[in-house]
């Protein structure tokens, strides 16, 4: 932790010096052959030399190898592991793990917990039982006999030894597959005990606190006085806040930006709005591209030293797992250079621009944020996709869990909001080649059915928030009822 804090100032040097590490071992790669990978390469010569590549093209081209056992692929030797994540736009994805990379995980989720005690001076809850809601830690092998299953499940067996006592669920409750029977014995188990520390990504706590409540009769408060912390990361936390502050009252939250391909930065300061700080030693190099070159193949790529405060951009990575110039997907936008820090505000192939208006992530979640502010709602869930039928515009469906007290007011909002915060959207609105849009309600219990139809309910999955086709919409509004019974004027 002291060592971090002697970081600012100095973390574009330890960028370049790490950076020369993963060439070095690179060159003796396959990869580093075909790329020309040497030792002492300066930052705009490995730039020049090495594309930007997608997991599809890395894994064609060697991951694919390396799977059937073929070795020094684009890292020295086998992976150790391969990590099983949902894809985006089609089906499961496998990322090599190396015998360097897994320790890097493990010490961002360190460092975490250790800033979190420094800054609040609260250490009780170390003592106490962590319930982590994940995916199964249970492992398949690949055909060279390499083991495989969610970065969560290959985490798990590297969980220190004094901490496995505390953990849970347990290795038994953990594999079950079938998401509601998993939770309801997770609550079992965990009833008893008396919970410090809860992780999870944000939709599916809110899904686990309200079945408890249901299940016991009870709060988890009241079940766990002792409940402290609440270790978050994954999607856009706003949307989300409200709810957990009410099923989790007097708990403290800590934000993370751990994916499958590295673990990028973590909340270091108890001020939320200061930004996520990002590891700069942590086997990951960094490149960024602005936001509006992301999807062009010749995106100019930026390094960490040259990066602009309030810019979005699109994370590009190399790291010691063997991934090099790899599209990540997701956007960032920096909050301070010195430290760097960011907030993560969507992903590239998340948005919605049918009608050309570019809308991301973070703006839909920030309209409906406000659209629930302004009309006293809670949202559960929802997705926004187009509408391509005339009068063409956005349709949204919501699952509230509180419903709004004046739905125009709600409908206005959510539109007005979304125009200010994108311009396209706005252009698009006032030339009324866009509508106002149009928003149905869902319970959500119908909306969990349909996303675990799709085999996106509960553990890793991150329910899509927006897509520029219809293919979530068209499973959804059929048990959907408009909002408003006649448009707003």
């Amino acid at each position: 932790m002291h060592r971090l804090k002697q970081l600012v100032g100095r973390e574009a040097e330890v960028q370049r010096r790490l950076l020369g590490e993963l060439l070095r071992r690179g060159a003796q790669t396959k990869f580093g052959r075909e790329h020309g990978l040497e030792a002492g390469l300066s930052y705009e010569e490995f730039r020049a030399r090495v594309p930007r590549y997608t997991y599809e093209s890395l894994w064609e081209k060697y991951w694919q190898a390396a799977w059937q056992g073929e070795p020094d692929q684009t890292w020295p030797g086998l992976p150790a592991y391969f990590a099983k994540t949902s894809g985006t736009t089609a089906g499961a994805k496998f990322l090599p793990i190396t015998p360097e990379s897994v320790p890097t995980h493990v010490r961002g989720a360190r460092l975490t917990l250790a800033f979190y005690i420094v800054n609040t001076g609260r250490a009780d809850f170390v003592n106490g039982q962590w319930l982590f809601l994940s995916g199964s830690p249970a492992l398949e092998k690949t055909p060279a006999g390499i083991p495989y299953g969610r970065l969560s499940g290959i985490v798990h067996h590297w969980v220190p030894r004094y901490l496995t006592k505390n953990r849970l669920p347990s290795y038994e409750v953990n594999t079950l597959e079938d998401w509601p029977q998993k939770v309801e014995a997770i609550i079992r188990e965990a009833l008893p005990l008396s919970l410090t520390l809860i992780s999870g990504i944000p939709p599916w706590i809110v899904q686990f606190l309200e079945t408890l409540q249901a299940f016991s009769g009870r709060s988890a408060k009241e079940v766990w006085p002792h409940l402290q912390v609440y270790v978050h990361g994954g999607v856009d936390f706003r949307l989300y806040e409200g709810r957990l502050r009410e099923l989790m009252p007097g708990v403290d939250f800590v934000e993370t930006f751990p994916a499958s391909e590295g673990f990028f930065a973590f909340q270091d300061m108890e001020e939320r709005e200061a930004g996520l700080r990002l590891l700069v030693d942590n086997g990951v190099f960094y490149e960024f591209i602005p936001l509006e070159e992301a999807q062009e193949p010749q995106g100019r790529r930026y390094p960490l030293w040259e990066v602009e405060v309030g810019r979005k951009y699109a994370m590009v990575i190399t790291t010691n797992a063997g991934l090099w110039a790899y599209d990540l997907g997701d956007v960032v936008e920096f909050v301070s250079v010195r430290p760097y820090r960011v907030r993560v505000v969507g992903r590239v192939k998340n948005h919605l621009s049918a009608f050309g208006e570019h809308v991301i992530e973070a703006e839909v979640e920030g309209a409906i944020t406000a659209a629930a502010q302004a009309s006293g709602a809670q949202v559960g869930e929802f997705t926004v996709g187009p509408r391509l039928t005339s009068p063409p515009c956005h349709e949204w469906v919501i699952a509230f869990l509180s419903p709004p007290e004046n739905p125009h007011t709600f409908v206005e909002v959510l539109d007005a909001t979304l125009q200010k915060l994108n311009p396209y959207y706005a252009d698009l609105r006032r030339g009324e080649i866009l509508t106002r849009p149009l928003v149905y309600t869902i319970p959500l219990a119908q909306f969990y059915g349909v996303l675990s139809d799709l085999g996106k309910f509960g553990g890793q999955n991150k329910p899509p928030h927006l897509k520029s086709d219809r293919s979530l919409l068209d499973r959804l509004l059929p048990l959907a009822k408009p909002l408003l019974q006649a448009p707003v004027s």
